[in-house]
């Protein structure tokens, strides 16, 4: 994709150029997130195997319990930083092609040497505050729950009493759908934390809060660049492992889930998560570079910094 495109775009510009860059490098963003899906057949395959014996109503034992706990917690542990590593990569790919350069699979993964632990930082912060304001929210909530049900119990019986327990099961139903607005809205300030901390090469604090002045007056386009390109990953996700489960369903009535369904649930969860994975991450890094074109004019930045950037000297001949 020519540097000369670099403008800024309207929402359906940016769904359809993310759409095209995925299109024509196809086989370079499955081929990243290749990676941490594989690491998830091993676990996909042990849950649905200790599932198996379930479904003929046998209990478990405390020791299964335990060992399929601290599998879990092991393969999140490892996920994690794979998965971390696929975000940093898939971030310089999206980059590179964006900006019209070459870049492959191996060249992704390695721009990330030495920047593992930073996204990990990232990350982790991001999370923390964003589920810490979860909880704020949620309390928020939880009082205008308990004066609610405080008004409630001052009104008497009867009609009366009918009119306010609708009027306040529609007030709790708003609020919590205002709070959870609100807590994504807020939650949005980090979304482009990680191409600021990988593209720009700041501090962890310093990418998030470059996120939060470049998505300032930018969220509500990102809330729906992310909404709509998560549901077409959902989709895909569903198209892969929709015949698995619905055979799962059915196995349900013969008491005993076949060993072959949980290593076919496990590919193709792997194979659905490669496909469809990468199209957020798009999203986002061209999102990233729109918020900087419209509010840095990156674009002329780049222009310019590709007129200075000297041509390579043309070959010597032969003489004839």
């Amino acid at each position: 994709m020519d540097a000369t495109e670099l403008r800024p775009l309207s929402l359906g510009e940016l769904l359809d150029r993310t759409f095209r860059l995925y299109r024509r490098h196809f086989w370079l963003f499955v081929g990243i997130m290749a990676i941490p899906s594989a690491f998830s057949i091993p676990f996909t395959v042990v849950f649905f195997s200790m599932r198996g014996p379930a479904f003929g109503g046998a209990q478990p034992s405390g020791p299964a319990i335990a060992g399929m706990v601290l599998f879990g917690l092991g393969f999140l542990c490892v996920f994690a930083v794979t998965y971390a590593i696929a975000i940093g990569a898939a971030t310089f790919a999206v980059s590179e092609s964006y900006l019209g350069q070459k870049i492959t699979v191996r060249g992704a993964y390695g721009k990330v040497r030495g920047n593992i632990w930073r996204i990990m930082g990232v990350v982790s912060v991001a999370l923390i505050r964003v589920y810490g304001m979860l909880i704020v929210i949620g309390f928020g909530v939880a009082i205008v729950f308990g004066m609610m049900v405080g008004l409630m119990a001052y009104v008497g019986r009867g009609q009366s009493r009918t009119a306010v327990s609708i009027i306040v099961g529609l007030i709790i139903f708003a609020a919590y759908l205002v709070a959870i607005g609100l807590w994504l809205l807020w939650s949005l300030r980090y979304a482009v934390s990680i191409p600021a901390l990988l593209l720009e090469r700041v501090g962890v604090l310093a990418a998030l809060r470059r996120s939060v002045q470049l998505t300032r007056g930018r969220r509500w386009q990102l809330l729906v660049a992310i909404f709509l390109c998560t549901m077409i990953a959902y989709v895909g996700a569903i198209v892969f492992q929709g015949p698995f489960f619905i055979t799962m369903m059915f196995s349900v009535s013969t008491g005993r889930m076949p060993e072959w369904l949980a290593y076919a649930m496990a590919m193709s969860g792997a194979i659905g998560g490669a496909i469809t994975g990468p199209v957020v991450l798009i999203a986002l890094v061209l999102c990233y570079y729109d918020t900087r074109i419209r509010k840095e004019a990156f674009d002329l930045q780049f222009m310019m910094t590709s007129l200075d950037t000297p041509a390579p000297a043309p070959e010597a001949g032969f003489p004839a």
